[in-house]
């Protein structure tokens, strides 16, 4: 069990170092409610059981508006205000006393930027204080000091500033090359095209071609058209070239042989 106890307590103050910044020695502020209970059990020093707590150096406070509370209690409380005496006191800023718990939760502010753990008994008190981003609160039990693990809120409250801090400012933005990076992760988040896939061939296209007739009839008087140019063409080069007639005696020879056939 003080193995696990210890265990819990490393990861969270793990998380408030890294997150927060929170750093030795830590400042611890008490609540009369805790250093009550430490004395009623009989647990020792409220600062030496924190320290064996957090594994380092710590420094307590108080505040006038715990104290002021612890005197109106009385008697019954008389030996945790002779204790929390020992301590210094944080200044709280209060012109007229408060509650110890609205005192306490008024150190912290809206993000605890002093780096401050509550020690108190109060649960509502601890409750507000989770509520604060880098709230961290101790309370006493039977088995000695715990410390509060953190809460969803202040885990949410880290991611988110981690994420603003991966996220490139405006300038860097600016340059070319992430403007190439920012207009392939729109091509990436883009959904891809759906592409038609091949159904099969067109019927149509895989029909036999049809095969051209050639005309008979005005091919045929073309040819003939074509011939009979051509042997008007012969003959007149025939009619063109005469032969020439021989004379003999002064006769031709057509008329010799009309004479000798008389």
């Amino acid at each position: 069990m003080r193995r696990k106890k210890h265990k819990h307590t490393r990861r969270a103050l793990r998380f408030y170092r890294i997150s927060f910044g929170f750093r030795p020695p830590y400042k611890v502020l008490l609540d009369g409610n805790f250093v009550h209970a430490l004395d009623q059990m009989k647990k020792g020093e409220s600062k030496d059981l924190i320290a064996r707590l957090l594994g380092d150096q710590v420094k307590c406070y108080t505040t006038p508006c715990v104290q002021h509370e612890l005197k109106k209690l009385g008697k019954e409380v008389a030996g945790a205000r002779q204790l929390l005496k020992r301590y210094p006191l944080h200044k709280c800023g209060h012109e007229e006393h408060c509650s110890a718990a609205d005192c306490l939760l008024a150190q912290l502010g809206d993000k605890n930027e002093e780096h401050f753990f509550v020690a108190t008994q109060d649960k509502s008190l601890q409750r507000k204080c989770m509520a604060v981003p880098g709230g961290a609160v101790l309370f006493a039990s039977v088995n000695g000091v715990h410390m509060e693990q953190p809460s969803a809120l202040q885990k949410q409250t880290v991611a988110q500033e981690e994420q603003k801090h991966m996220a490139p400012s405006e300038a860097e933005l600016q340059t070319a090359a992430l403007q190439e990076v920012a207009a392939a992760r729109q091509l990436r988040d883009k959904p891809p095209l759906r592409r038609k896939r091949a159904k099969g061939p067109n019927p149509l296209s895989a029909l036999p071609k049809k095969k051209k007739k050639a005309a008979v009839g005005g091919g045929g008087e073309q040819q003939q058209t074509q011939q009979a140019a051509g042997g008007g063409g012969e003959g007149e080069q025939q009619a063109g070239k005469r032969k020439r007639q021989r004379r003999r005696g002064g006769r031709a020879t057509g008329g010799g042989a009309e004479g000798n056939s008389e």
